[in-house]
């Protein structure tokens, strides 16, 4: 396209471009915009502005005709371009404002990708961009676009008079000239103008290809995967130290009808082993394979016959071993036979309802509402048995593996519609279905937490070898999730702590140092939340109990000579605070502290508010710590760990 070309398809969709006018080699010039700018426009100048194509800050019409025999002279002369009559000159608006950008890609797992942000030559050095889904409504646009800087001028900045509304508006319209045009695979306008009249496109350049782009395939109607009657555990195991054995063991208080299979016969945990699928009357709706990889196609076969609506395959070996083609065939299986598939390569499935535990992880599960999805196995058995420490339950299990079918996306269009489940945490290290994975997210009423590796290039080349999944582009990732208003978070615990503290805003400290209370005070509203402030009923009430020279503020610094006995009086009184959402207990190892004593009141006293220790130090704090973990109180060990999921 030609520049005015641009500009007048650019206008059908409703985006502002600068008032210009098409001229010829001779043609008479009359404008009324000024002060303007001149450029030739031929095919045969590809970059204006080496040929001296350009020329700025003319203001009137005599200038601009003297400027283009200038022009004309310089291409043809210098450099040496024979001009003709069908070639022309473009005169446009010089205009004068803050220069932004706008622009789309195509990425490979979003689909359209739309950017946002601060423009002009320095858009790469300063990278002030939102990433927007090209189906995003207007509060997903409205909330990617404050993640930016420049979006403070559309909010009164200095008196600024523009509003969000203007932002909405051409983002709308990108969004309209995407979905008309599928074959744009990339759309540039930088400079993007705000003016008094608002945003207006000064230049722009697409990219556009043919060839037609892969289509999504339509998501099928599957079977209810949180649905288990009849289970059947093939490779049920009698050695302890086989997978096999651990599901098997952990399955053991499953509500419904349980089956175990091992072609060796027996008897597992005083259950008869069936030595073939076939032995079993009936249909069976969910299996588990902890079998070698040989086996696995054979007996999906088999399965198929018996009505199978659900499948894990514990096994590994597949795509993250190279062997690809066998894990292909799963999936086709699965579509054709319209059955779920949870991995390959992954460390299985819990249902807290059913009192389900097919994973072959700790058998110690408490009850919860807290809906888990990880990718990794070793993550998840690592986040299971700190869950169980810290006396965490959960509501779902599931690891995904390899994801050759159930992905994330899946399964929280699932635990949406679940009662068991309140909150969901994701553990991705890559993904396929990035489009379906949006658009179930942004259905999705339940708060979402979500902790994304592959971020370095390095770490996603890992995560493709782990599970067979590219990472992608960790900017654009964490740029549409937060748009949805996802949590994320930036330390895998805190998709198990982070959820119990969601709606915490307002913090009590009770410390006997000064010092690490400013300390925790910092990292606390670094992480955007803030202290409670006592009221003097509160100071008067602590005055009653605590030493003169106590701090009378929030850190409550108890002074340093400070021994359990102190520490219950406060922490009686703190209890009894309305608007305290939870309290950090400081304990640092002073000649005189009892710490081991100060966090037995936790267990003595029922306090209503959560109440997290924090020890600092060594061998002064270690009994105190082991206290905590016999009787499963959560603790930390630093102020880093002990904010780490605000």
């Amino acid at each position: 396209m030609t520049e005015s070309e641009l500009y007048q398809w650019l206008g059908e969709y409703g985006i502002q471009t600068p008032s210009y006018k098409v001229v010829g080699m001779t043609e008479d010039i009359c404008v009324d915009f000024f002060p303007a700018v001149l450029k030739i426009q031929s095919p045969k100048v590809v970059h204006k502005s080496d040929v001296g194509g350009v020329i700025l800050n003319l203001n009137s019409n005599e200038e601009i005709i003297k400027a283009r025999e200038k022009m004309k002279k310089n291409i043809q002369e210098i450099h040496k371009i024979p001009l003709d009559d069908k070639d022309c000159f473009i005169i446009t608006q010089m205009l004068n404002g803050e220069e932004l950008y706008i622009g789309s890609a195509e990425d490979p797992v979003f689909g359209d990708v739309i950017l946002f942000g601060k423009g002009g030559i320095y858009l790469e050095l300063y990278k002030d961009i939102c990433y927007i889904d090209s189906q995003a409504p207007e509060e997903e646009i409205e909330r990617a676009f404050k993640t930016t800087k420049i979006s403070k001028l559309f909010e009164g900045y200095r008196g600024s008079k523009h509003q969000m509304s203007e932002v909405i508006k051409l983002v709308k319209n990108v969004q309209k000239l995407l979905q008309t045009n599928p074959d744009i695979k990339e759309l540039d306008i930088n400079p993007l103008k705000l003016t008094q009249n608002g945003l207006i496109a000064v230049d722009a350049r697409i990219r556009k290809d043919s060839s037609s782009t892969p289509s999504r395939s339509k998501p099928r109607q599957r079977p209810n995967f949180l649905d288990n009657q009849r289970i059947a555990i093939i490779g049920a195991s009698t050695d302890k130290t086989k997978a096999g054995y651990v599901v098997a063991k952990n399955s053991i208080g499953f509500k419904g009808e349980l089956f175990f299979i091992n072609q060796k016969g027996g008897e597992l945990f005083g259950k008869p082993l069936f030595k073939d699928i076939s032995e079993i009357k009936g249909d069976i709706d969910t299996a588990v394979l902890a079998i070698p990889a040989k086996f696995v196609i054979s007996t999906i076969k088999d399965l198929v016959k018996k009505n199978l609506k659900n499948l894990i395959v514990i096994t590994a070996g597949f795509k993250e071993s190279g062997h690809a083609e066998e894990e292909i065939e799963i999936g086709r299986l699965a579509r054709e036979h319209n059955f779920n598939v949870l991995g390959p390569n992954c460390l299985g499935y819990f249902n807290n309802a059913q009192n389900l535990n097919l994973t072959f992880g700790t058998g110690n599960l408490k009850s919860g509402d807290l809906a888990f999805v990880s990718q990794s196995g070793a993550v998840l058995a690592a986040l299971m048995d700190s869950a169980n420490a810290l006396n965490i339950g959960f509501s779902h299990i599931f690891s995904t593996g390899n994801a050759i079918d159930l992905e994330s996306s899946d399964l929280i269009t699932m635990l949406e519609k679940d009662p068991h489940c309140k909150n969901i945490s994701l553990y991705l290290e890559g993904l396929s279905k990035g489009k379906e994975l949006l658009e179930n997210i942004r259905s999705c009423q339940k708060p979402i937490f979500l902790f994304k590796s592959g971020k370095s290039e390095e770490a996603a080349k890992a995560a493709f070898s782990h599970t067979g999944n590219l990472s992608g582009n960790y900017e654009m990732f964490a740029g549409l999730m937060k748009s949805l208003g996802v949590n994320i978070v930036d330390n895998i615990e805190a998709l198990i702590l982070k959820p119990l503290f969601r709606d915490s805003k307002e913090i009590a400290i009770v410390t006997n140092a000064g010092g690490p209370g400013t300390v925790l005070t910092d990292a606390i509203v670094s992480k955007g939340k803030k202290l409670y402030s006592l009221t003097p009923q509160n100071i008067e009430a602590l005055n009653q109990v605590l030493p003169e020279h106590w701090s009378h503020n929030n850190p409550i610094d108890i002074i340093g000579d400070a021994l359990a006995d102190r520490y219950k009086a406060s922490l009686d009184i703190i209890d009894t605070f309305q608007g305290v959402d939870f309290i950090y207990m400081l304990i640092t190892p002073q000649d005189m502290t009892d710490p081991l004593g100060s966090v037995q009141i936790l267990k003595q006293n029922p306090y209503k508010h959560k109440i997290i220790p924090i020890l600092i130090g060594g061998d002064m704090v270690e009994e105190a710590k082991e206290f905590c973990r016999k009787n499963k109180i959560l603790f930390f060990p630093s102020i880093t760990e002990a904010t780490s999921f605000l």
